[in-house]
């Protein structure tokens, strides 16, 4: 069955069918909506986060290293390593003094500086590199560093604070 409503304006039928008006049964889905359990996981750690209190003056015991050990800057040849202000990075001796800028001389250099601390008796070899220092350029350091290291032999790689 169809109702008929005319308006007056327009003078068209418009046809109301009463299956229009039945409210719809329920779908039969096999599947469980579970956002409404993220919402409330969600809020739950959110309530947990906000209500916990840090103490931050708490001891903590940290574990040793599993895949390294402390090298004593007494027993190694040190090479510090900074940005410098072009694409070559700036190289220098544990006291200070610098490397020639030539890149071939500076590589030369730094095997010759490394070879007199190892045969004075020095163990290790530590590059001190700021954290700016292109990768590239500690991998050319450590190229003329392992020119003089003996076969087993390990280049220590650490980065410096800036102050």
């Amino acid at each position: 069955m169809s109702n008929v409503v005319t308006e007056p304006a327009f003078e068209e039928e418009i046809e109301v069918e009463e299956d229009f008006l039945r409210p719809r049964a329920p779908s039969n889905d096999d599947e469980l909506d579970i956002t409404p359990m993220i919402d409330i996981t969600f809020l739950l750690l959110i309530f947990f986060l906000v209500s916990s209190q840090i103490n931050a003056e708490e001891a903590v015991d940290l574990p040793e290293a599993r895949h390294g050990s402390m090298v004593a800057g007494k027993e190694a040849v040190i090479i510090i390593v900074k940005r410098g202000t072009g694409e070559q990075a700036e190289v220098q001796k544990a006291d200070g003094s610098g490397f020639s800028a030539d890149t071939e001389q500076q590589n030369a250099e730094i095997a010759e500086y490394v070879q007199k601390g190892l045969d004075a008796g020095k163990k290790h070899v530590i590059i001190r590199a700021e954290g700016s220092v292109r990768h590239g350029e500690i991998g050319r350091v450590s190229e003329a560093i392992s020119e003089s290291l003996e076969e087993g032999k390990m280049i220590n790689i650490a980065v410096m604070e800036q102050t």
